[in-house]
């Protein structure tokens, strides 16, 4: 067994609360197997007949509720986050697509109900830090979907009765644990945040929150007629910045020219369900793209409300530049499912087994997702933070066996960002030809390449038969 993917299935899941020590013991051990091979399958994670068994045992244990399971992850975050002044939480809902023909799996349904799709629905909660480097996961909520048409009676329905009561879940468990921290959240949402119970919630958890607004026509407080986007259009523009715009296979690269505006409003918001009335004073930063752009290429357009400070404009760009580490829980969505982890391969059969193999995969996904955002957002720090040294050794052995002739042999001390590009290289990274840095599926198969060669040099040390 790899010791840094054992030392690291300890530290999230060592003091999971499973009512036997034994159940903790196995848990450990499955995650550390998952941290060196990660999959969809269990057969491809787990290789001996015996661990096979001892994951597929642990895996349909009735007694050993999901729940409990997901409790690790996050204390193990929070515990991440703590001596921090404040940690992003980016919120997302998202779905598991899994294999159910004959539909006899404890699934719901999941997608359009004339594609007859099943699977999972969950919101997930992502902790990054300050400075954009993900932590963990603060939080899911899982649930499962009624097969039916799509209801047309959202705004008769009490949140009770509605999914939204999920996201709530999720603001109010990950608050609290933050703040058991001594820690402030600052929460990132899309425009599924804009809800008269999710902003309120927001507003009354007492940490900063971003939510990208979706109802431009919402009305305001003291002004007759008078709604959101026209106090917007009628602020000034503080000011103009750039931002770079990735190519997508749907989209050109660019960079475009962003304005910036910004004011202070109060929502006249109205729960129709319920009859309850709230005024919300928010803060509102819209950001605009101006200037030429591809043809029939729509504008890039965010309207954000937040409860932090708009009195300068690097508050102003502060608020901006937060929002846009939303984007990383779509990157670490595709890791889990269909990327590193593909977790949507999974064959269980029950809802709960599927929870609970999907969260030690999710749990793994992180720290893929962390590696990759250290080697390319702190490429400096030192490989040990997050290898052990046989792990070092291992990936200079090999490197010096398959590097091209022209490049210099790797030095005793590699930083982060070598290190992962050297993993890379092992699992077909090509460098500039592939198109960017070492991305989540490279990293996972250069792992793979890693930690067998790790454990040989570990075991040859111990045999007496290298020094």
């Amino acid at each position: 067994m790899d010791d840094a993917a054992l030392s690291w299935a300890e530290e999230v899941f060592g003091h999971a609360d499973l009512g036997d020590s034994r159940r903790t013991r196995r848990l450990v051990r499955i995650a550390a197997e998952a941290a060196v091979r990660p999959g969809g399958r269990v057969l491809h994670v787990c290789r001996t007949s015996a661990s096979r068994q001892g994951a597929y045992d642990f895996l349909s244990n009735t007694s050993i509720a999901p729940a409990d399971v997901q409790a690790a992850v996050t204390k193990a975050t929070a515990l991440g986050c703590e001596g921090e002044k404040f940690c992003f939480v980016v919120l997302d809902s998202t779905a598991l697509t899994l294999t159910d023909w004959g539909r006899r799996k404890d699934f719901g349904a999941n997608g359009p109900t004339r594609f007859g799709k099943r699977g999972l629905q969950l919101v997930n909660a992502y902790a990054l830090s300050p400075n954009g480097t993900p932590i963990g996961l603060i939080g899911q909520q899982w649930w499962k979907r009624r097969a039916g048409k799509k209801r047309q009676d959202c705004q008769d329905r009490k949140v009770a009765d509605k999914e939204t009561k999920y996201w709530l879940q999720a603001i109010k468990s990950a608050g609290l644990l933050l703040s058991a921290m001594g820690t402030r959240a600052w929460f990132q949402l899309d425009r599924e945040g804009d809800r008269f119970a999710t902003l309120k919630a927001l507003h009354d958890s007492g940490h900063w929150f971003t939510a990208r607004s979706t109802y431009g026509h919402r009305r305001l407080v003291g002004e007759k007629r008078k709604r959101l986007r026209h106090a917007v259009a009628q602020s000034k523009v503080l000011g103009h910045y750039s931002l770079k715009v990735p190519t997508k296979y749907n989209r050109k690269g660019r960079t475009a020219t962003m304005a910036i505006r910004a004011t202070s409003v109060t929502l006249d918001m109205w729960e129709p369900a319920t009859g309850d009335e709230l005024q919300l004073p928010l803060n509102v930063v819209d950001v605009r793209e101006v200037g030429p752009r591809p043809r029939n290429t729509p504008p890039i357009h965010w309207r954000l409300f937040t409860n932090r400070p708009i009195e300068t404009q690097e508050e102003v760009l502060e608020i901006v530049r937060a929002y846009t580490q939303r984007w990383k829980i779509e990157e670490l969505h595709r890791t889990w499912k269909s990327g590193a982890c593909c977790i949507e391969e999974t064959q269980l059969r029950s809802a709960d087994a599927v929870m609970k193999w999907a969260i030690i995969m999710a749990a793994n996904a992180s720290r893929i997702e962390r590696l990759k955002c250290l080697a390319r957002e702190e490429p400096d720090l030192p490989a040990t933070c997050e290898f052990t040294a046989w792990e070092i050794q291992a990936a200079r052995v090999l490197r010096r066996r398959y590097k091209a002739k022209n490049q210099p042999d790797p030095g005793p001390s590699p930083s982060i960002s070598e290190i992962v590009q050297w993993i890379a290289h092992f699992g077909g990274y090509t460098g500039k030809s592939s198109g960017g840095p070492p991305g989540a599926i490279t990293i996972r198969r250069g792992l793979d390449f890693l930690a067998p060669a790790a454990a040989a040099l570990e075991q040859l040390h111990a045999d007496g038969k290298m020094r």
